[in-house]
Formats: structure tokens, sequence, C-alpha cells
């Protein structure tokens, strides 16, 4: 039942929203495979809904990754030709006491401010970032091949 379940959402999204996306995942167009979604329908008709995802994660792990490694650089962005005090991009020094909890704040989670401004999660998120790049660098990604199965000689 799960099985079937799955298979007919992965039918669901293959048929009538991946057409109107207008793109199709990174590492389909990188290396010209099967999609994700396709991968990802033949994993779990083969070895069934668990283990299909288990093979599916490492899929998307990969695809996510040739997309931060292979997208086109962004464009510049576009400034306003007149920028008025206040708009988006504008430089004004804010009022730290307005942005940062009251002690009296029933939702506040923090009971002072000087715990907030300490935690971990705040300020080593830099060192977790490098080492997931670093992880990153080693994983193999196979070159492009064109549909006969050669791999191209760039």
């Amino acid at each position: 039942m799960m099985k079937t379940l799955a298979l007919s959402a992965i039918g669901f999204y293959q048929r009538h929203l991946s057409p109107y996306k207008g793109f199709c995942c990174a590492y389909c167009a990188y290396t010209r495979n099967a999609s994700c979604s396709a991968f990802g329908a033949r994993a779990i008709r083969r070895y069934g809904v668990w283990d299909g995802m288990a093979v599916l994660r490492g899929r998307l792990r990969k695809c996510g990754l040739a997309y931060r490694r292979y997208r086109p650089p962004p464009a510049p962005p576009m400034r306003p030709l007149l920028v008025r005090p206040g708009q988006a991009g504008d430089c004004v020094p804010c009022d730290c006491s307005v942005d940062l909890p009251s002690p009296g704040d029933a939702c506040n989670a923090c009971d002072t401010v000087s715990d907030c401004v300490d935690a971990k999660d705040c300020w080593d998120w830099w060192k977790d970032r490098r080492k997931q790049r670093e992880e990153e660098e080693l994983i193999y990604i196979p070159p492009q091949s064109d549909r006969r199965g050669r791999r191209d000689r760039r």
C-alpha cells in the first residue's frame, strides 16, 4: 500500500507539476541521466519504500550539490534610479534596544539579552558551512554524457 501511494505521488508530480516548472533537476541537466523523480520511482519499485527512499535521499543530496557547484553566477542586482530614505537598500542605522527582546515578554526564550548574544548556534554557523563545503568537494558527480552513453571530453 505504501509503495503504491509513493509511486502514485511521484507519478502525479511528473504528470501534473513537473511540466509547468520549466526546468529539470540539476543532476539531470548536468549528467543527462534520469531525473530525480524518475530515479526515485525506479528505486521505490526495485527496493521498496524505505530502502528506495534511502537511495533517493543520496541522489537528492548529489542533485543539490550539482546545483551549488554548476549553477550560473547570479546577475548583478538592479539599482533604482532614485533611492528615498527608508527604502530597501538604504543604509539606516538600527536601534538595537528595539530589536532585542525585552525580558518581560512571555514568549521570550532567553532570560537576558546576553543569553541570546552568547548562543553557540548564532556564532559557529560559519564553521559548519565550511565543513559542509569541504565534505561536498569530495563527492563525485559523473561528467556529462551524450545520448549514446559516451562521455563528453571537455
